[in-house]
């Protein structure tokens, strides 16, 4: 049994947009689902030579509250994922990775857009941060010990990209 999109309509239209889309359920029955727009997006968990995580912690809207992840930013038009990982590192956090290794790509049950996941190596800071004027981030280096612990901390909500964090850890055999 298959779904079949009725319609698509923009509830709202922004920097992130709301669709609604209809759909003929496998039963007959028609729902709609609030949908949100963005673009597509990287994670960048990344390493210092030392093997130190490089973090990222801001004060986020939706949850109103200092949430700690991996540098992450939008994909421009027609860029590849390593070129805006690269871009997003050094402007976030004045990093430079010697290498990009895709790991995985996750999509979202509510959203359209992609989130790239990729391992960034042999990091060295290089400069300082190139912010937005919406952006105040501050940057800390974890070592793994603390990295797996915050991985595992069953009552801390700060920390966001829990999966991309056991995905590097393994890729790296660091678990």
């Amino acid at each position: 049994m298959d779904w079949k999109k009725i319609k698509e309509t923009v509830a709202f239209k922004g920097w992130r947009s709301m669709l609604q889309k209809t759909f003929e359920l496998p039963n007959g029955k028609e729902a709609t689902f609030d949908i949100v727009t963005t673009g597509d997006f990287v994670t960048i968990v990344a390493f210092t030579k030392n093997k130190e995580a490089i973090m990222v912690k801001q004060f986020r809207p939706g949850p109103e509250m200092e949430i700690v992840s991996f540098p992450e930013g939008m994909l421009e038009s027609n860029e590849a994922p390593e070129k805006a990982a690269a871009r997003e590192l050094l402007e976030e956090t004045g990093y430079i990775a010697q290498k990009y290794i895709p790991l995985k790509v996750f999509r979202d049950a509510y959203r359209t857009e992609k989130q790239i996941c990729l391992l960034a190596l042999d990091c060295e800071k290089v400069g300082t941060q190139k912010l937005d004027t919406t952006e105040f981030i501050d940057v800390f280096l974890l070592p793994i010990e603390k990295l797996r612990s915050l991985l595992t901390n069953p009552t801390d909500e700060s920390f966001t990209n829990v999966g991309a964090g056991y995905l590097a850890l393994d890729y790296m055999k660091w678990l």
